[in-house]
């Protein structure tokens, strides 16, 4: 159902509702157009993937942080159009069958066949007593740590500008004593009814003091296809009703591993970067030791008195399809640090922070982004004037070079102006 033709439909489709967009929240352009001179399957995924990150996106209220030129009624009614949505609706369970769904398969296969609570005892202990996180003892030992640094926001970004949107939408409905709980997460997340200590809010601060565009969907052309993967795996457990159990099973991971994790990057920007505002790491490393209580005592403690054994079941699930999520993410950003690295050793690539002129005021122009493009498309090229920007990190400025880039990473095709 979601082949190359399919998607060529659906992208002209979400390119014609950008037409008018005013803003970067409103772009729901995907790259479509790199499947009209390929059929590169690794581009189609990455296609699918946006695809199904458009259409979780248009569950969320967005408005411009400036004031719109034209009027942000109408804009709403464009970007919100009931037709426009329900396309996207009707692609999105094919998507969801063919993209998520064997990965949560293999996650029931791996899962473990114990009682969970000592399922929980295991996971706490291993994720808190783990070694010091991969890609920021990388960094620690770069030359251009700031490059690698600044790729890392982008790409966790796509997720991390709208934090908790996703499992806010879990706890809608009546479900008992459990759901007041995972409430008053929520509610931290949301920094307690204070804008300024909103999880995204911290996270913007971050950006900016790299230098980076803090708008939200601004960066959409620099995501990899892992990165979309990660997201839409979090939005598949919490958009679908179904996966309540398996929700419960990411947030036991999560607000665990987010605990060792946050705390090795708050160590890492005090020591680099002390004028970095690192707020939003060292809440998290605060705060996701209450988080992990709060789930396992009040929220899975209940539910598995009250429904039994087969909860506990898709609880670790939930888990395990958020481990493989999680950890495929993170050896994916190490590999693309590597690579890049041995580009520029090789001469092949330049550190060069993303041009952020046209995000700052307006949507750019398509010809602006540059072509989409895969390692494997990048065989193809022979033109010595061609270079590919690489997420946050810089430029390949010899193609080739390209092509040893790991599976998931997208770059974007330019030419210099020599």
């Amino acid at each position: 159902m979601n082949s190359f033709e399919a998607i060529k439909t659906i992208g002209e489709r979400l390119t014609q509702r950008s037409i008018y967009a005013e803003h970067q929240i409103y772009d729901v352009r995907i790259d479509s157009a790199a499947l009209a001179s390929s059929d590169d399957v690794a581009m189609l995924r990455h296609n699918q993937h946006q695809v199904l990150l458009r259409a979780y996106q248009s569950r969320y209220v967005l408005l411009p942080t400036m004031t719109p030129v034209g009027s942000i009624v109408e804009q709403l009614h464009r970007h919100y159009d009931p037709q426009e949505i329900a396309a996207l609706e009707r692609l999105r369970p094919s998507l969801e069958a063919e993209l998520i769904e064997p990965w949560v398969t293999m996650a029931r296969c791996s899962a473990p066949s114990i009682d969970l609570t000592d399922y929980i005892e295991r996971l706490v202990v291993e994720l808190r007593t783990q070694a010091q996180t991969p890609f920021v003892a990388y960094l620690r030992g770069c030359h251009h740590h700031e490059h690698h640094y600044r790729n890392f926001l982008i790409q966790s970004s796509a997720d991390l500008l709208a934090e908790a949107s996703a499992s806010a939408l879990g706890i809608v409905g009546e479900f008992g004593a459990p759901q007041s709980a995972l409430f008053r997460i929520l509610i931290d997340e949301f920094g307690y009814g204070v804008h300024e200590r909103k999880h995204s809010v911290l996270y913007r601060a971050v950006m900016r003091d790299f230098g980076l565009c803090s708008e939200y969907n601004a960066y959409w052309p620099l995501f990899d296809t892992v990165t979309l993967e990660l997201h839409n795996t979090i939005h598949y457990l919490f958009q679908n009703p179904r996966n309540f159990f398996m929700q419960i099973g990411f947030l036991l991971f999560a607000e665990t591993a987010y605990q060792h994790s946050t705390r090795d990057h708050w160590h890492y920007l005090r020591e680099f970067y002390p004028k970095v505002d690192a707020r939003y790491f060292a809440e998290h490393a605060h705060i996701d030791l209450h988080h992990t209580r709060i789930v396992i005592d009040e929220v899975i403690a209940p539910l598995l008195k009250t429904y039994g054994e087969e909860v506990g079941r898709e609880i670790m699930v939930g888990a395990e399809l958020t481990k493989r999520s999680f950890d495929a993410a993170a050896a994916h950003l190490l590999a693309v640090s590597r690579a890049f690295d041995a580009a520029v050793i090789a001469k092949q690539a330049i550190y060069a922070s993303p041009d952020n002129a046209s995000l700052d005021t307006a949507l750019p122009e398509v010809a602006s982004l540059g072509s989409a493009i895969t390692p494997a498309m990048a065989t193809l090229i022979d033109n010595p004037k061609a270079r590919i920007r690489v997420g946050g990190l810089g430029w390949i400025t010899k193609a080739h070079a390209f092509t040893s880039f790991p599976e998931g990473t997208i770059g974007r095709l330019t030419e210099t102006e020599e």
